[in-house]
C-alpha cells in the first residue's frame, strides 16, 4: 500500500468516524502517543485519539464499543505498520504527508503531523521534559514552531521543495531521537548513520 493510498485511506475512515482531524494529524498523534507509552495497543490508541473528549456516561458504552471495534480493523494495519516503522533500527520511519500535492497543502501537512505529535505526547503523559537531555527540549520547542509553519511564506520556486523535505527529515530524526529518549528500544537507534545533514543543534 502506497503512502497516498494509506492517506485517501484514513481520510474515509475519518470522515465515516466524523473527525475533523487530518491524515496527518492522525498519523502525528500516533507517534507522539508510542513516543511517549510504547506498551500500547490498537484500541488504547483509537481511544485517546477519538474518545478523549467522550465524558458523557449517560451514551450507550455498547454503541461506543462497536464503534471502537470497527475502527480498530480499519486502522490495524496502519497502527501496526507505525510501530513497526518506529522500532526499525534501519531508520525506515517516514512521516504519513502528502507527496505529490502543492507546496502549500503539504506544509500544511507537516503542520498538522507536528500538532498531533505534540498532542499524542501529552496524551501518553509526557508533558515535562526536565529529565531528558536538552536536545529532546530543542526538538519539542521546534515542533512547536513547525506547527504554524503553514504560516510560512513561500517563494514559489524549488526552494520550497527543499524548504519541505528538510521540514521532513528534521521532523523523521528527531521522532527517532524522541522515542529512543523517551521509549528506549532494545537495540539503539544510531542516529549518526541517517543520511541527512540536518541537525537538532
Amino acid at each position: 500500500m502506497s503512502l497516498e493510498t494509506d492517506i485517501e485511506q484514513i481520510k474515509a475512515d475519518l470522515i465515516k468516524l466524523d473527525s475533523e482531524l487530518s491524515p496527518s494529524e492522525v498519523h502525528g498523534t500516533l507517534c507522539g502517543i508510542l513516543c511517549g507509552k510504547g506498551d500500547i495497543n490498537v484500541h488504547e490508541w483509537l481511544s485517546l485519539t477519538f474518545f478523549r473528549d467522550d465524558n458523557d456516561v449517560s451514551k450507550a458504552v455498547n454503541t461506543r464499543e462497536l464503534l471502537l471495534e470497527a475502527i480498530a480493523e480499519s486502522f490495524k494495519d496502519f497502527f501496526l505498520a507505525t510501530v513497526k516503522a518506529l522500532a526499525d533500527n534501519n531508520l525506515n520511519f517516514y512521516l504519513l504527508v502528502p507527496e505529490n500535492d502543492s507546496a502549500a497543502v503539504r506544509l500544511q501537512a507537516i503542520a498538522e503531523w507536528a500538532q498531533g505529535f505534540l498532542m499524542g505526547l501529552s496524551l501518553a503523559g509526557i508533558k515535562n521534559f526536565s529529565a531528558y537531555p536538552h536536545e529532546v527540549t530543542e526538538f519539542v520547542e521546534a515542533m512547536a514552531a513547525i506547527a504554524t509553519v503553514e504560516d510560512y511564506e513561500l517563494a514559489g520556486d524549488d526552494s520550497d521543495e527543499q524548504a519541505i523535505i528538510e521540514f521532513i527529515e528534521f521532523i523523521r530524526i528527531g521522532v527517532l531521537l524522541i522515542n529512543e529518549e523517551i521509549n528506549p528500544l532494545r537495540v539503539p537507534v544510531a542516529l549518526a548513520d541517517a543520511d541527512s545533514d540536518t541537525t537538532l543543534h
